[in-house]
């Protein structure tokens, strides 16, 4: 969403005379719209990002830092309607969420966000419509909701995440699920929190990490899914990351584990379609298709839903190898009894 889209109109090749031509890439000027909105039923408010695609005599890059370039001044009106009872909400402009510094003009984004509280229901499509009341431009676009799903495992009886079993750090942890409706493509998070302990005092902090998205075959929901993590996949994970010379603070005394978090972020099929566009070219032809479902503009408008993270504490085994396996005794994890051990 931080970046814009470049408009350009096709040349046209004008003959002056018999000996003399004059290519325009500039065309005359045409408004378009460029639009980016993930509706997300388990947030609290709804995000629309809007802007201006332009193009011009000079140097773009000096456009791109002017507002008036990139941005429409206080002239849109920008509603989402529920499609099954018709029911509009009208999004305000919104300058809670900072855009970093670069290419594009960054100072204040009110005239570029848009938000409200919407009380998302996932039995409806929703329509987005923005209309700017100085042109009559109109842009439309609609997208269904992905549904909430739920973990066959782990459940809700277990106590804690058994990464390691003893004398098994090759123990399969296992999350599965059944696909929900609306969506295409998911993907695991697995968030260890803990706290590092200096001379200073308390720090509590986590590591993500992310696995490999995986995909639906269809859309009506009712597929097994299943993501398997090695239990010395994890430690060897948290050992990289937080390694003796890459993330050590200064002063650090002990660390002690405090919880893991399953994360699942589950995607609508145009988002997943927009993702797919957008991978980086590996062959050698470099020219990548455009993919846009807004009407009369450009950019996307579809669906994704976060599940409310799952958590629990790790068990004695997992956190006794935490504080002296292998791939993280150097660490200075405290162990299940809340020490810092020997380790051989």
């Amino acid at each position: 969403m931080k970046k814009n889209l470049l408009y350009i109109f096709a040349a046209s090749l004008t003959l002056f005379s018999a000996c003399s031509t004059d290519l325009d890439v500039n065309g005359d000027w045409k408004e378009t719209m460029v639009v980016y909105g993930l509706l997300d039923q388990s947030q609290p408010k709804q995000y629309i990002k809007i802007n201006k695609a332009f193009l011009g005599e000079g140097n773009a890059f000096e456009f791109a830092q002017v507002q008036d370039s990139v941005q429409y001044a206080n002239s849109l009106v920008v509603k989402l309607k529920r499609v099954s009872d018709g029911t509009e909400y009208t999004l305000s402009p919104d300058n809670s969420i900072p855009k970093e510094s670069g290419v594009f003009y960054s100072a204040d984004q009110a005239n570029a966000i848009y938000s409200a509280a919407v009380p998302l229901v996932a039995t409806s499509e929703y329509k987005l419509i923005v209309r700017n009341s100085e042109t009559g431009q109109e842009v439309t676009a609609q997208t269904p909701l992905v549904y909430d799903f739920a973990y066959t495992a782990p459940t809700a009886s277990s106590p804690a995440f058994y990464f390691i079993l003893p004398n098994n750090d090759n123990y399969p942890f296992k999350v599965q699920w059944t696909s929900t409706k609306n969506a295409r493509l998911y993907q695991l998070i697995i968030r260890f929190n803990y706290i590092d302990s200096t001379t200073t005092g308390n720090d509590t902090t986590y590591l993500d990490w992310m696995f490999p998205t995986k995909k639906t075959q269809g859309l009506s929901g009712g597929e097994p899914m299943e993501y398997s993590v090695r239990g010395q996949d994890y430690l060897s994970y948290i050992g990289n990351k937080l390694c003796n010379n890459c993330t050590q603070p200064a002063g650090l005394i002990a660390r002690r584990a405090l919880k893991t978090d399953l994360i699942m972020v589950a995607a609508a099929d145009d988002l997943n379609t927009f993702i797919e566009v957008n991978v980086p070219s590996t062959g050698i032809i470099q020219t990548k298709p455009e993919f846009t479902n807004i009407s009369n503009g450009l950019g996307l408008f579809s669906a994704r839903f976060n599940k409310t993270p799952f958590t629990r504490p790790l068990e004695k085994n997992t956190l006794d190898s935490l504080a002296c396996g292998r791939y993280t005794k150097n660490l200075k994890f405290l162990n299940f009894a809340n020490v810092l051990p020997a380790c051989p």
